[in-house]
């Protein structure tokens, strides 16, 4: 529909002023020509109702050529054949409608009142034409601005909702739960393990807190909340948790969405390591590959082990925040190969500071 025929407000806006342009033409005609203003008023107003029909279409050709995505001939070229187009036919209207009032009457005159304005009639149409294109692709340009601005928001609104769910993860009562029973029986037997054990647990809080202030961290800082993590884990699961770090040290200093590889080590305990009863080894890789930098986690799975049901929300909030953060520059891949779960995260390398919509 077009916009000014969606609000009955914005239709008795448009007919009066255009029943005001219609008078003020024919005072101008009437004047010019020195012809009965009566005479001139029936003739040109339900002319000029008219052809508001005639250009009010308009607007569907400005928004089937878009004047950034149309080359300037053809933008050109369309818009010359309708004015072509709408202006013939609204003189053969004028033509007719003219000796239609001629007929009522004894003494004709609308025809000649008709073909001596006819050039002062064709310029004010011609310039109609124009000023009523150029408004409808300003009305465009300004929806497409608007339409900008509401993605822009839904990013940042997925963003955040993506992050949140990443938080709540971070710190579900399980996690606590399970932390505050591993401090309590350490409590018991080594006080000194269970100081260390408090001052990962602070850390590795901290910047999970910390982390929804920014829109990214070094890759530096992302890994010795991994570590954290893990020293945390470590102390619940003894021996049966192996780790192996293989970090290219050039990439240290990298920018990287805070939080994005905790999800994935997480799932390789919970649903690695704890289903093995023996355990096994978890082993992160960081190296670059053709211009991306690429985190890989592999752990061990028993398919006859303990398996934890999970709610998938861990390595979907990774893939949603890849999304919304890079689009199509980055990714989420799983595979399984003899016995051992594979995640690999690709980012497009950069070392500057992302920044997200306002």
């Amino acid at each position: 529909m077009h916009p000014f025929f969606n609000t009955t407000g914005k239709v008795f806006f448009l007919l009066f002023g255009w029943l005001v342009v219609s008078a003020s033409v024919a005072a101008l005609i009437s004047i010019t020509l020195d012809v009965d203003l009566l005479d001139s008023t029936v003739l040109v107003m339900p002319l000029y109702i008219l052809l508001l029909i005639f250009i009010v279409p308009n607007y569907y050709a400005c928004r089937g050529l878009p004047i950034r995505e149309t080359p300037w001939l053809v933008l050109l070229g369309s818009h010359l054949l309708i004015l072509g187009v709408g202006t013939g036919m609204w003189m053969l209207a004028g033509e007719a409608y003219s000796r239609l009032l001629d007929s009522f009457v004894e003494q004709a005159r609308w025809v000649s009142i008709f073909e001596r304005s006819l050039y002062i009639n064709l310029s004010i149409v011609i310039i109609q034409f124009e000023i009523v294109a150029l408004i409808h692709y300003l009305y465009l340009a300004l929806e497409a601005t608007k339409n900008l601005q509401q993605a822009a928001l839904k990013q940042k609104l997925l963003i955040s909702q993506a992050e949140l769910q990443t938080l709540k993860a971070t710190v579900h009562p399980h996690f606590l739960f399970n932390s505050l029973n591993t401090l309590s029986n350490i409590t018991l037997s080594t006080p000194e393990a269970a100081h260390r054990f408090c001052l990962l647990i602070a850390e590795f809080l901290r910047y999970s807190v910390a982390y929804s202030k920014k829109n990214s961290a070094a890759l530096s800082e992302e890994l010795e909340h991994i570590q954290n993590y893990l020293g945390i884990e470590r102390e619940r699961f003894g021996d049966r948790l192996e780790t192996s770090f293989e970090i290219d040290d050039s990439l240290l200093e990298t920018k990287v969405p805070p939080l994005i590889l905790f999800p994935v080590v997480e799932n390789a305990i919970k649903h690695g390591i704890d289903s093995c009863i023996e355990g096994g080894l978890l082993a992160i890789v960081v190296r670059e590959q053709e211009g991306s930098l690429v985190f890989e986690v592999r752990n061990p799975v028993d398919e006859l082990g303990r398996k934890l049901k999970g709610t998938g929300h861990g390595l979907a909030s990774v893939k949603q925040r890849l999304k919304t953060r890079h689009g199509e520059k980055a990714l989420l891949k799983v595979e399984r190969d003899n016995g051992t779960f594979i995640a690999k995260i690709y980012l497009p390398l950069s070392n500057e500071e992302e920044v997200l919509p306002e």
